[in-house]
Order: C-alpha cells, then structure tokens, then sequence
C-alpha cells in the first residue's frame, strides 16, 4: 500500500497508447487553432552553429527516441545537442531550479502540470506554432488546454505522448454471458457487471478487476464518475460534496464485482488478473497491459480482448508530456526546431512501435494497415483520448486525496469522512495560478 518512486514515474510517464479515426470530435475545450502560414510569412532562420541542451524522463522511452534522433537532427541542421536524462522526481526538480534561478541550462524541457508552479517561466510558442503551421496534425483533445500546457492563455507545451484511462474486457466471456460493450454512462456498465456476475456464478472470473491496492490508482475511476468542479471560485482545491459522495459511493460499488483480496492489488497483480483469463473487463493505463494482452507467451486473451468506452459523467484521466522552451534559452529558434523534429506524425507512428512511446497524432491511428491490425483496441482509445483532461492538482493535493480514499476503501472511514479529510489538507495548499487557469479552460471550476 505504499507508494514507491517507480510506481509514481510509471503512473506519471503516460507512455504508451493513443488514437484516433477521423471522426471522432473532441470533447475538451479547444485550444487556439493552429493559424495557416500568412502569405509572405518569414522563414524559419538558420540555426547551424547553434548548441542546445534538452532533458528528458530516464525510462528507456523517450530518452532512447531523443538519443536515435540527435544524430540525423545535427546533421540536418548544424545545431549541436546535449540530452540529459534523469529520474521522474530528479527531472522535475532540476527543471524547476532551473528555471527559479535563471540559469537556463536546458532550452528544452519536458514535463507536465506537476511543474505549473514555473510556467510563468517558459516560452509561449504561439508565434512559432503560427509561423510553421504546427498542430493540425495533432488529436485535437491532446493539443487542447489541458493534456497541452498553456499559461495567461498562450501555448507553452507541446505534447509528444499520452496515455488515457480505459476498460478493456474479454470478447469470449462477453459472448458467452450475451452482453456488449456499449456503455455510456457508469451506471449502464454496472449494469453489465450484474449480468456478468450471475453469468459467471460458479467459476473464477471476475466481472471486473482493478488495482485497488495501488492506492493512487482509483482515483481515476472517482474522476469517472464525478463531474463537479475540482477548484472552486475562490480558486481553492474543492468538490461538489453531494456528487462527490454519490461518486465515492458508487466506485466502492466496484468491489463486490472484483477479485477476492483486489485491496491487495498492484499492477503487476491486477493485470495479471486479465491476462489470465480471470476477469472479464479491467479498468485502468491501457499502456501498461495492452502489450502483453497481445503476447502469446504472456497473454490467455490473445485475439479475445478489445478496448471499450470510459464511461461518464465525468472524463478519463490523462498522462501527457509535453516538451517546453525555458525563457531562458539562448537558442529559442534552435530549441523549437528541436520540438519539430522530435514531436510528428511520422516518429508518433514509429516510437509507438520500437519504444512504445503513445503517438498524440490522428495518422498513426489512421493507417489502413495499423487500423486493422489494432481494430480491437484504436477506436476507443481515441475516444477515451479526444475526451480526456489533465488534473489541476499539485502532487501534494492528488496525495491528500488518494491517501484518504484509500482508507475509505478499507472501511475506516465514511465517504463524507474522508471528503472532511482531505479538504481539511486541500486547505493549506495553495493552488499554482497556471492551474487555475487549467482548469477553467477544461470546464473543472465552480461556476
């Protein structure tokens, strides 16, 4: 029940899966469009000679992609660069330091809204986005306020990977039980595990299973299946206690369809689960089973699994990094050429493949060929993308809140005990203004 520094980088790393088929519209708020190139408009200027240096999560991801592209980038712009790898925690940091002292060791950074208190310290992009015509080519709900970091309503992220909540279920057991996948609503997904668990009465599936002992976890399925404010309007961390409770409520719900002993779950035991054949649908990170739940030698549900809608009323969580420019860059130009070259459609669709890095553009997702091979899983895993949102919490505020879930996962508290708990500590925490902002630009503010 402990929460480990790997698990945090996993949960944080966002890495694996996106997509999206040409007709799925977004639901989070839109960001700027991307502005055609005007007539005339200046050319992007020279930047050989230039040296950069630019840092990235050391996961065996991202790092490794930034290490295949240094070579051909240098190359093909006579710019030198420097990438810096280092853990989740120490990455952040770094990047905070330096941005706080002005140093401007690193022109490229990656990170996501757990750095929001030195947005104020990067680089808006927008006059570089315009000028090169970049981002149509993005998902539209990842290039939206949110999984894309803005400030003081300018662009100053740009995502290179996502990951979003999901459920995943099994065809076989689904046909045999004569049930579909088709939910929209939390309610009309329980309603399908009440058929599952008369169905199954007398073997050892389970209607559902989830890693509840990784006690950060079911908070996204909280997020699910609650659609008040998460800041209120006085720009403090608050809940809409009478839907928080019914959501809090609801989720303990999902117990009585799970495993014996799923309090005890971690990832490792929870996908286990699933891969067995032992559950009949998972809620969690599609990247972290989709791999295996196609490996033969891994995998009982070879050929019988696919992703399903991630119901609501409220929104699945997503995992995105995004690339940032210190304001503090020497070579600002060189840095967004950096930005260009590592984040598009042709390495989405290739990292995806060697490092399983989760492509944030529609044509990975639109080729013929992939499409069909991942049939069972593209489609909604767009729709669970197009409609995802980024939390406005600090750390500090996500732990308050899964700290004390977790004890009323385990019967020691009531749900409106535990909504006491946490508020008592979401009060001394003040909330960065660039999350506020967030926020508001994805509708999770007290109106």
């Amino acid at each position: 029940m402990q929460l480990s520094r790997s698990t945090i980088m996993r949960l944080l790393a966002g890495a694996v899966v996106v997509a999206m088929l040409a007709g799925c519209a977004a639901v989070a708020p839109a960001a700027p469009a991307a502005a055609p190139a005007s007539e005339g408009a200046a050319a992007a200027p020279s930047v050989e000679g230039a040296e950069i240096t630019v840092d990235y999560m050391q996961s065996g991801t991202y790092d490794k992609a930034a290490e295949a592209l240094k070579a051909d980038f240098e190359s093909k712009t006579g710019a030198k660069v420097e990438i810096v790898t280092a853990p989740w925690d120490v990455l952040n940091q770094n990047n905070i330091t330096d941005l706080t002292t002005g140093t401007g060791a690193y022109d490229v950074m990656s990170g996501e809204f757990w750095i929001a208190t030195v947005f104020d310290k990067m680089l808006p992009l927008d006059d570089y986005v315009t000028r090169d015509n970049y981002g149509s080519e993005f998902i539209d709900g990842i290039w939206a306020p949110g999984p894309s970091n803005f400030y003081d309503g300018k662009r100053i992220g740009v995502p290179y990977s996502a990951d979003a909540y999901g459920i995943w279920y099994n065809t076989e057991v689904f046909e045999q039980c004569g049930v579909e996948a088709n939910w929209e609503t939390w309610d009309e997904y329980i309603a399908v595990l009440d058929t599952l668990k008369t169905c199954l009465e007398g073997t050892d599936v389970a209607p559902m299973v989830h890693y509840f002992g990784q006690i950060e976890q079911p908070a996204a399925i909280f997020l699910g299946m609650y659609d008040g404010y998460l800041v209120d309007k006085d720009g403090k961390y608050g809940l809409d206690r009478e839907k928080a409770v019914a959501a809090l409520n609801k989720m303990q719900s999902l117990l009585d369809y799970n495993p014996e002993g799923v309090l005890g779950f971690d990832f490792n035991a929870g996908n286990a689960v699933f891969l067995n054949g032992k559950a009949a649908t998972m809620v969690g990170w599609p990247s972290f089973i989709r791999a295996d739940a196609d490996n033969a030698e891994k995998s009982q549900v070879v050929g019988k699994w696919a992703m399903a809608n991630f119901p609501g009323p409220g929104f699945p969580m997503v995992s995105a990094w995004n690339m940032f420019i210190s304001k503090d860059s020497a070579n600002p130009d060189a840095a967004w050429e950096w930005i260009k070259a590592y984040a598009n459609p042709e390495n989405g669709t290739k990292w995806m493949a060697e490092y399983g890095i989760g492509s944030p553009f529609k044509a990975t997702y639109q080729d013929p060929a992939l499409l069909e091979q991942f049939a069972h899983f593209y489609p909604a895993q767009a729709a669970n993308l197009n409609k995802a949102k980024s939390l406005p919490w600090t750390f500090a505020a996500f732990e308050a809140f899964f700290r004390n879930e977790g004890d009323f996962h385990q019967g020691k508290v009531t749900a409106e005990e535990m909504l006491d708990n946490v508020q008592k500590e979401w009060d001394e925490i003040e909330v960065p203004g660039a999350l506020v902002q967030l926020a508001e630009l994805q509708g999770l503010t007290q109106k």
